[in-house]
């Protein structure tokens, strides 16, 4: 007779069958890989202002809707003016040395002054008109004349001339005495030889802007320049401005350079990456970035100018290995209008393959392998004349018309004195 299996032996045998001890053994998925980007870099100054935070962006929603991957939202600094309330302390201090000076509190005026002046040292790049800063200048050298030291007051007018040579000080029309010695100062410097100040900046093309005057950009070499003090300015395709008071000298040229203040390593990273370096700091940066935002991959890069549109060059740092990986390189339009389909794909591939997409790199090593950076011409201005608004003299003498074409001097006619009648 045949025998059967009791039917717990055969419910058994099924539950340590391969297929249903490899179900009952599969593996939770892995946690999604804490990802984050920061925004890129410009390479140079013909890259849009703000392009490299838009094309961040736009990648970061692309990895938000990603599966595998949890994008990590850092705090970004305070957009708000860094250099208003230095400003603000430098106007109360402006107010409170005019009061003390109505009382003929000289003294008290006099150190109310040096701090403000101090605070507009600090936050001259904030200075959108330095006629504020000329008439500080010339309080203080009011109050300087006030109590008898005519030389050091004349040195304070100095400096408040220069800074706004064409401007009318206000001070001087409340005293005929005071109002001769800021004429006879301003004769002085009309006549006195000028200098140049030579603005670069990091990345280069960067605005430069001197007492309030936007003359166009770095590295630009700013010819006469009158003898003093001046504030200057530079504007990063990052938004930042930065700056200060510089000193320039009869004859000679002054040298100033423009690049990111910040010591966030977020900002080191950006102002390392804008040298088309790719070196120890930048690894260091990261990893900081890394850290300091609990993430597992940190995507980084920079923007150059390619053609008529844009080369994206970005990597991707593990923190678990320390290895930075260059991802495929990317070109879109000005506008980033086409950048939405390059992200998506992107963004894919990151999800595919995670920390082992792109290859290897050694370190140190350029950002960008196909922009051609370096040797930048040096343009020139002149000061106070305003970028695209330079003066010509007799211009209509000296511009081609259409019809005509160019003109041409008309040379005097000779006189032929006149035959006798017979």
């Amino acid at each position: 007779m045949e025998q059967r299996a009791p039917g717990h032996l055969l419910v058994l045998a099924l539950a340590l069958s391969p297929v249903a001890a490899a179900a009952q053994a599969e593996p939770p998925a892995p946690p999604p890989a804490k990802l984050t980007i920061v925004p890129f870099a410009a390479l140079s100054g013909d890259v849009p202002q703000r392009a490299g935070a838009k094309a961040a962006g736009m990648l970061s929603t692309e990895l938000r809707n990603t599966d595998g991957v949890q994008l990590v939202d850092t705090k970004r600094g305070s957009t708000a003016d860094p250099y208003q309330e230095g400003l603000d302390r430098a106007r109360k201090l402006v107010d409170e040395a005019k009061q003390h000076r109505k009382a003929r509190k000289f003294r008290l005026a006099e150190e109310a002054l040096e701090k403000a002046l101090a605070e507009y040292r600090a936050s001259a790049p904030g200075l959108s008109d330095t006629g504020e800063l000329a008439d500080t200048w010339a309080l203080l050298s009011a109050v300087q004349f006030n109590t008898g030291r005519d030389e050091q007051g004349r040195a304070s007018l100095d400096l408040a001339l220069a800074v706004a040579p064409t401007r009318e000080l206000p001070l001087a029309a409340t005293s005929p005495l005071f109002n001769r010695v800021v004429q006879d100062a301003k004769r002085a410097l009309q006549q006195a030889p000028r200098g140049t100040l030579l603005v670069e900046s990091t990345p280069p093309g960067a605005g430069v802007n001197v007492d309030g005057v936007g003359l166009g950009n770095a590295p630009l070499q700013v010819k006469d320049v009158p003898p003093g003090q001046h504030v200057w300015k530079v504007s990063l395709p990052s938004g930042e401005a930065t700056g200060g008071l510089v000193e320039v000298a009869s004859g000679r040229q002054a040298k100033v350079a423009g690049q990111t203040q910040a010591k966030d390593p977020e900002s080191r990273l950006v102002a390392t990456l804008a040298q088309n370096k790719l070196d120890a700091e930048v690894v260091s940066a990261v990893r900081e970035q890394a850290k300091a935002s609990d993430s597992e991959l940190v995507l980084f890069g920079a923007l150059s100018k390619e053609g008529k549109g844009l080369g994206l060059d970005t990597f991707l740092f593990s923190a678990a290995s320390g290895e930075v990986r260059r991802l495929p390189h990317l070109v879109f339009d000005t506008e980033l209008l086409s950048a939405g389909m390059e992200f998506f794909n992107l963004a894919g591939q990151i999800k595919d393959r995670g920390g082992k997409i792109g290859e290897a790199v050694k370190v140190p090593g350029p950002v960008s392998l196909e922009a051609v950076l370096g040797g930048t011409k040096v343009a020139e201005a002149q000061y106070g004349v305003q970028a695209g608004k330079e003066q010509t003299l007799d211009t209509e003498a000296a511009e081609p018309t259409k019809e005509t074409g160019p003109r041409v001097p008309l040379e005097p006619k000779k006189r032929v004195p006149l035959k006798k009648s017979k």
